[in-house]
């Protein structure tokens, strides 16, 4: 087989989608490589795994009234095809609804993998798949109508220090809903009852029924990294108001730890040497 360097794109599409509705979306396949690729195609169901935006294609049964197929006048889905060396291909697929399909959501993957095909070369063979995420919200409406729960909001360490002690939070959303929406949203850190810190949320998107873990924007794992004022602090997580989401917050103290060390080690420095000195002094003859 050729060496897999390939790209799709888009590599994710939304749709909110009435039933009895047919769309089209199209697709660039490019090859990267410098040889003939031989590639198939396919769209599988998938479910979510876990809180970090993983999925599962094990053991799920597809949507009997959501059927795919390609609109390409010489290439249907699942017909092999060959790509040639920096060359794009331009994939259509068709997505058809039937009018009783159910008001909920259904999540699928566009794969394009490749097989079995000759190789002028003989460079180390491989294989490889790529794909497309498609979420699909069959609905009659544009007001899907979100609602959600806070199921986790926590901040570590349990002990916190001015100066190093980073602040982690860690928070996880439910998703209550047939119908996904994203994690618009921010932490507001607040002091005295002003504003120390405001922290935008990434958009990622919770899907029916299911939860996901928070991810900060520009922020590594929702760490701020001190220095910090001593004193009792406020964190608040919010939702975009649209969400149906009721807010969580936790109140936390920051304490002058290493300050308070490095004082009382200036301090024995200091008294140590002059309480030997002025005992040495009086044990004189």
């Amino acid at each position: 087989m050729a060496n897999f360097n390939l790209t799709i794109s888009p590599a994710q599409i939304e749709y909110l989608l009435k039933p009895g509705v047919t769309i089209t979306q199209a697709y660039e396949i490019t090859n990267n490589s410098s040889e003939n690729i031989y590639l198939n195609s396919e769209v599988l169901p998938f479910i979510p795994q876990g809180n970090n935006g993983s999925v599962t294609y094990q053991n799920i049964t597809p949507n009997p009234n959501i059927t795919f197929s390609l609109s390409n006048a010489n290439l249907a889905l699942g017909q092999p095809f060959i790509l040639a060396p920096n060359a794009k291909q331009q994939l259509v697929l068709k997505i058809k609804s039937s009018s009783n399909t159910k008001l909920s959501d259904s999540y699928y993957t566009f794969f394009v993998y490749q097989v079995q095909g000759q190789s002028s070369t003989n460079l180390p063979q491989t294989t490889g798949k790529i794909g497309s995420h498609i979420l699909l919200s069959l609905t009659d409406t544009e007001d899907t109508k979100a609602s959600g729960e806070i199921s986790k909001f926590n901040l570590t360490p349990k002990i916190k220090d001015v100066f190093f002690t980073p602040l982690k939070f860690n928070g996880e959303v439910k998703n209550n809903s047939s119908f996904f929406f994203k994690t618009t949203g921010k932490i507001i850190l607040t002091k005295n009852d002003q504003i120390v810190k405001e922290i935008n949320l990434e958009d990622n998107n919770v899907l029916s029924n299911y939860y996901r873990q928070i991810n900060c924007q520009n922020l590594t794992n929702c760490t701020l990294k001190p220095p910090f004022w001593p004193g009792k602090y406020t964190a608040t997580l919010e939702f975009d108001k649209s969400l149906n989401i009721p807010s969580s917050s936790i109140s936390f103290f920051i304490f002058p730890i290493s300050p308070l060390i490095i004082l009382i080690l200036i301090s024995l420095l200091v008294f140590i040497p002059l309480k030997f000195k002025k005992y040495f002094s009086k044990s004189k003859i």
